[in-house]
């Protein structure tokens, strides 16, 4: 007998997609073939509906008759697999099908007609006998399949010897590039053929199946099922339009982690992890009643069906979209919404073992989150839902970061609430549905103001806890220089244009200084636009108030400049008139500059700085014996809590001294605070 090819089998081997890392799938095709005839069998009266059966022999690397007299011979790689089945045979019509290249014969069923291709990709050759009934008389064919351009030879007719119909293909030769990724242990394999098989398992129409080595160990595979799947069996189905799908969740005690399987035709086609998705059902197994299992999700469909694509290795789906918000618009269907709409389907019929997981990990969250991070504490009560889901066991830092987005994306659906509120009420066709989603919206709003209070006020006391391991010596018994702690009360050569309010922390000093026209951080005279100077001396902060008329106001408003200065913690070098090492003086001369030149306004109105302009001068350094030689020299008083040092100065232009060491800084600034700390608890 003599084939003739419907095309160049071995270009269509080429042309066919098969990863190095699935080399069992030519298995699974062989596996899928003999439960089709099996079940063709059954239709046909051939065999009865109990008699199905396949049998798989794995060949090892080795000579048979020394693995055969082994007592373990998992440990040798597999190069050969041989399937035997009792189904209906290669009759006419089935042998016609297989010789057409891209056979619709089984279409109905779910067959591509590339599943010979497919064991061609990994494996040299196929051997194929197969017996089948014609006119009540059992007949015969037998040949070879390889990936040349014929594909066919070595036609026979064997004699039954006694067989009436079935089929016997062996899978010969597998390729090094595959055979390094196929498991060894025949319970390995079992497992694997189970796991791609399960629906037949699940749904109870799967034939008997032996899985057996050289030596004789074999593995019934619904035994096989029995023990490591646990029989119950957990359903749902959920719709994507009009497109309905079933779940089946089963308990799997050898499987190493949770798994979703997206399967068409009863058969695994992609499978991915469960834990990414669902990290609450955790890492380890499950222990139920002394077994201990992982859980398996086999998605069903026949939109699944239909798409899945020749290889069966995907979907022929549009790309996914990663955006939530753009896979809710778009119309296309995608992989991504079904497994949305899955992972939704496992969380309801796991409601009861989730829900309580999660409350624990939300009680371990909590003392966290009111003592370290007060801030998400309406993050915590109104998004509770979301921060159920979060992974357990994070630290404050990987806490933080999440609640962080859980509260950013609580702030966009309030203000897009917004936004629809404001539309809505230019024509409100329900006044009590309004007031209702009007209530909620300010109630979200106010929960929001609250966290932005807490969240500024647990900044104020991190600054004021790192402004005080500042200015203590380090592990070398020294201290860090006047520009980092300069940069802690604002970023050092910059401007109030550059840095935004909540990234300056005048209020150290005094919260006045936190409103300002403009701010220049240790910049020069003369490149500081506003300020009218040829000048490069520079002052460590140099801010300019912009005075304001107010008509009930009998008081008129002057414009005035606060001069800030910081000096090392503990240095004790100060010399009187030298203008390098005496800040006073230091001061004295920027006050001078500013008298000989102008101000710009935030308005661009030009200001004339006089004498009767306020200059608030304020060095905060550590008062040591150099230091304090020249306060008293120069007649400066004590403040009245007797930390600090003062003094006023009329006669040639208006200006105000203070001297203020670190400490008095760092202990005004808690006392302003306490009652913020108090309240937030976090004093």
């Amino acid at each position: 007998m003599i084939f003739t090819p419907t095309s160049n089998i071995a270009n269509k081997v080429r042309n066919t997609r098969l990863p190095k890392t699935k080399p069992l799938l030519p298995l699974f095709e062989l596996i899928s073939n003999s439960i089709h005839s099996i079940e063709e069998a059954q239709q046909k009266n051939v065999i009865s509906s109990k008699d199905g059966k396949i049998i798989i022999d794995c060949i090892r690397n080795g000579q048979h008759d020394t693995l055969a007299g082994l007592e373990n011979i998992d440990i040798y790689p597999i190069n050969t697999f041989i399937v035997t089945d009792n189904g209906i045979g290669l009759d006419k019509e089935n042998l016609d099908a297989f010789v057409e290249a891209d056979t619709d014969h089984k279409i109905e069923i779910g067959g591509k007609g590339v599943g010979r291709f497919v064991c061609l990709k990994a494996y040299k050759e196929l051997n194929i006998k197969s017996f089948f009934i014609e006119n009540k008389e059992t007949k015969s064919i037998q040949f070879d399949f390889k990936p040349t351009k014929e594909g066919f030879t070595n036609f026979s007719n064997p004699k039954p010897n006694g067989i009436k119909n079935g089929t016997t293909i062996k899978l010969s030769g597998i390729k090094e590039e595959y055979q390094k990724h196929l498991p060894k242990g025949l319970a390995e394999i079992g497992r694997e053929i189970v796991s791609h098989f399960q629906l037949y398992f699940i749904r109870e129409t799967i034939p008997q199946i032996i899985l057996r080595n050289q030596n004789n160990i074999e593995i019934n595979l619904s035994n096989l099922f029995k023990t490591e799947f646990k029989s119950e069996v957990k359903s749902g189905d959920f719709y994507i339009g009009d497109n309905k799908f079933d779940l089946f969740l089963t308990k799997s005690s050898e499987f190493q982690s949770h798994k979703l399987h997206f399967c068409a035709h009863n058969r695994s086609v992609i499978t991915e992890g469960l834990y990414s998705k669902l990290v609450d059902l955790g890492k380890k197994p499950i222990e139920e009643d002394d077994f201990k299992f992982f859980y398996q999700a086999h998605v069903v469909s026949e939109l699944l069906d239909a798409n899945v694509d020749t290889e069966r290795i995907g979907f022929i789906f549009p790309d996914e979209e990663d955006d939530e918000d753009n896979e809710k618009e778009s119309v296309d269907m995608n992989l991504s919404k079904i497994r949305r709409a899955s992972i939704n389907c496992i969380e309801g019929l796991l409601a009861d073992y989730l829900g309580s997981v999660r409350e624990v990990k939300i009680e371990a969250y909590k003392p966290i989150v009111y003592d370290e991070l007060p801030q998400y504490r309406s993050t915590l009560t109104f998004k509770s839902e979301e921060v159920k889901k979060l992974p357990p066991n994070l630290t404050k830092e990987e806490l933080d970061i999440e609640l962080y987005k859980i509260e950013a994306n609580w702030r966009l659906e309030v203000k897009e609430e917004k936004n629809k509120l404001l539309s809505e009420n230019k024509d409100i066709t329900s006044r009590e549905d309004y007031v209702k989603k009007y209530e909620k919206f300010v109630n979200d709003f106010n929960e929001i103001g609250k966290s932005d209070l807490a969240r500024y006020v647990v900044h104020r006391k991190t600054v004021i806890e790192l402004l005080e391991e500042l200015i203590e010596s380090n592990e070398d018994g020294k201290f860090e220089n006047e520009d980092l702690i300069h940069s802690v009360f604002f970023p050092i050569r910059s401007t109030s244009d550059e840095v935004p309010y909540d990234k300056q922390n005048l209020w150290l000093i005094d919260e006045r200084l936190s409103y300002h026209s403009f701010l220049a951080s240790d910049k020069t005279f003369n490149s500081t636009p506003q300020v009218s100077s040829t000048e490069n001396e520079r002052s460590d902060l140099l801010i300019y108030n912009e005075a304001f008329a107010f008509s009930d106001s009998k008081i008129k408003p002057h414009n005035s400049f606060t001069i800030v200065e910081f000096k090392k913690p503990q240095r004790d070098d100060y010399q009187d008139y030298n203008d390098k090492k005496n800040p006073i003086e230091q001061s004295e001369k920027y006050i001078e500059l500013l008298l000989e030149g102008k101000v710009t306004g935030r308005n661009g109105r030009t200001v004339e700085v006089t004498n009767k302009t306020p200059f608030y001068v304020y060095i905060i350094c550590d008062i040591k014996p150099s230091l304090l030689k020249i306060l008293e020299r120069r007649e400066f008083e004590q403040t009245p809590d007797g930390q600090g040092w003062f003094k006023v100065k009329s006669k040639h232009y208006s200006a105000y001294f203070e001297v203020m060491p670190f400490e008095k800084v760092l202990e005004d600034a808690r006392k302003r605070n306490r009652i913020l700390f108090e309240k937030l608890k976090i004093d």
